[in-house]
């Protein structure tokens, strides 16, 4: 028992209180983790996973590459891949562009003020995604009040269809994912010294200069998260490309789960979530070098 303090006393005292942290990281995100690229080297066709062979972790005889060799035959795999892909930049740009000016607003706002507007941005992720989704739906009816505005000003002459259709993929992705990009970038914002623009005014730049050569590049560290977590819920994107597409708007989300619950074939479904995996993985590999580069140049 001595020992076994002594030891435990040695240690820094850092890794002591992550201790609990690390113990939850690795038993509900690594282990799932594993299990599921395990379960996609599994024979598949309208099987479970684990229901295969007998089951088991190490069963003999269970493992195959099987799942990815069809996928990579597949031209549906590759068509369903390219969309989501297409949507997730499509998706990164146009929340960047979106996000980036209402975070100045936000950012240049009363403290009071400022409380308000972050909380009206936070308020629709503390409700149900489905909620969101079918009140998102009754905004873009052909009797909600968008169409309505449009043929009462007579800018078109019929309701529009404005969802089940690529149109309503995108304003539900960037209605579900807005709110992250906006908290970072104005928590990037908000570092960025106060004194540095009146600085810069006084030294004869503009303000669109003071913007240009202060602001944005101070920003850019938030601007680079930001970017990278869109495109992660981006690629990951399901209730908007489900309830607000079309049968032509299928993401690796949406197939993962038709592949999972639908058809039953286990293995397929992992290994299009494997590759949603290593998709992320790539795009917070490109952060971090990004992120480093930005440091080496600072120093």
């Amino acid at each position: 028992m001595n020992k076994n303090w002594t030891l435990l006393s040695r240690l820094p005292a850092h890794w002591l209180l992550a201790t609990p942290a690390l113990v939850l990281l690795l038993f509900f995100f690594w282990v799932p983790i594993i299990l599921l690229v395990r379960v996609s080297f599994y024979a598949g066709g309208g099987n479970s996973g684990f229901g295969i062979g007998g089951g088991g972790f190490y069963e003999p005889g269970t493992w195959t590459l099987e799942a990815y060799q069809f996928l990579f035959q597949d031209s549906y795999f590759y068509e369903v891949l390219t969309f989501t892909v297409a949507l997730g930049i499509s998706l990164t740009l146009l929340i960047l562009l979106l996000a980036y000016p209402l975070s100045l607003v936000i950012h240049r706002l009363p403290l009071w003020l400022k409380s308000i507007a972050l909380a009206a941005v936070i308020l629709p992720k503390l409700a149900n995604p489905l909620i969101v989704i079918y009140g998102i739906q009754l905004l873009l009816s052909h009797s909600g009040p968008i169409n309505q505005a449009l043929v009462g000003l007579g800018i078109v002459s019929a309701p529009l269809m404005l969802f089940h259709n690529f149109t309503g993929v995108v304003i539900g992705g960037v209605y579900a994912i807005v709110p992250y990009a906006v908290l970072i970038l104005v928590t990037a914002l908000d570092r960025i010294d106060a004194n540095l623009l009146p600085a810069a005014r006084g030294l004869g730049a503009s303000s669109w200069q003071a913007f240009w050569r202060v602001t944005f590049p101070l920003s850019l560290p938030g601007l680079t998260l930001a970017a990278m977590l869109s495109s992660i819920f981006a690629l990951g994107l399901l209730e908007a490309p489900s309830l607000l597409g079309s049968p032509q708007e299928i993401t690796l989300a949406v197939d993962i789960r038709k592949q999972t619950f639908e058809n039953l074939n286990w293995p397929r479904g992992a290994a299009e979530a494997a590759i949603v995996l290593v998709a992320v993985g790539i795009c917070m590999t490109m952060y971090a070098l990004s992120s480093r580069w930005a440091i080496r140049r600072r120093s």
